[in-house]
């Protein structure tokens, strides 16, 4: 388990930060005349290696470099691929693989709270119960079928990974991003995904990419842990 240790500054900065820079490449600032994508190309990774440099934990560091590329091949294939969802320009911009990593390393964050691996057990049965209900919900009052096969994945990859509880937070900061990032137009996703599905912009169950970009950062963390002779990637006890 992680030992407990006060939050790093970036946990603090990451929603004041996050919103800056979904502004910053919105529509509307387009609109008055500044790309502001060229400047979030130069922020984001800036930021994300002050918090590199900064980050107290090792493990958690190489969550965050290993988590830059692998997100950056599931954008291209997601987005520019079989498009779920667009950019505004229509590309992945340079900023979006960085901005994984800074979800991800500030999420993980609450795993150095020891009341989070205490109440385990209340966190994952409460918080399972409430994306349950969200999940239909979105379903039955908007006819979201998506979420609920994205949502069906999400439990699916959960009850996959050793470290349970973390998911049960991730998605708030999925879900705030998502939703800062269309209401600004930084990207839309495709109303009819597949053709035949149908989904809300953004669609609740989007938290389960977050799911399966951790398990194969995990497993690719634990390659080269095996490599270099180093401590494996696993992070905590199986909650």
């Amino acid at each position: 388990m992680i030992a407990a240790r006060p939050f790093h500054w970036s946990f603090y900065t990451f929603a004041p930060f996050t919103v800056a820079m979904l502004f910053l490449d919105s529509k509307w600032v387009l609109a008055h005349g500044l790309n502001g994508q060229v400047l979030d190309n130069i922020f984001v990774p800036l930021y994300v290696y002050a918090m590199y440099r900064t980050m107290p934990d090792e493990r958690l560091k190489k969550i965050m470099l290993i988590t830059i590329p692998v997100s950056a091949v599931g954008e291209i294939f997601f987005s520019m691929g079989i498009e779920l969802y667009t950019y505004k320009f229509g590309y992945v911009p340079i900023y979006v693989p960085f901005g994984h990593a800074l979800v991800i390393g500030s999420g993980f964050q609450l795993l150095w709270y020891s009341k989070v691996h205490n109440r385990s057990d209340g966190i994952i049965k409460l918080f399972l119960s409430l994306y349950a209900v969200l999940f239909l919900g979105v379903f039955l009052v908007f006819h979201d079928s998506f979420t609920i096969l994205l949502g069906l994945l999400y439990f699916l990859g959960v009850f996959a990974m050793k470290q349970r509880v973390i998911y049960m937070f991730m998605p708030l900061f999925v879900l705030f991003v998502e939703f800062v990032g269309t209401a600004f137009g930084c990207w839309s996703w495709s109303p009819k995904p597949f053709g035949f599905l149908s989904t809300t912009n953004p669609p609740m169950g989007s938290v389960m990419f977050y799911v399966y970009l951790d398990i194969i950062v995990m497993v690719l963390g634990s390659a080269w842990a095996t490599f270099s002779s180093e401590q494996p990637l696993t992070i905590g006890k199986r909650i």
